[in-house]
């Protein structure tokens, strides 16, 4: 949903088969109106989930969104 691909660092800190991509930055979308949020650099989260997947208490699903990583 949304960005197909994004670009992000890597690091031999992680666990191996952990992704970690940050909630609520980069939000640059036309017609954001979260002018703190809207200056921060780069990709989150938001950009790849689907804003209507839910979780079973009704927020939104953050966890467990499968990836697949590949070398630039």
């Amino acid at each position: 949903v949304g960005v197909v691909e994004v670009e992000a660092l890597a690091s031999e800190e992680m666990m191996p088969g952990v992704v970690s991509l940050p909630h609520g930055w980069g939000h640059a979308r036309p017609g954001v109106q979260m002018d703190i949020a809207r200056q921060q650099p780069g990709v989150s989260s938001n950009d790849l989930t689907d804003e209507r997947q839910l979780d079973v208490s009704g927020n939104a699903a953050l966890n467990g969104v499968p990836v697949q990583v590949s070398a630039a």
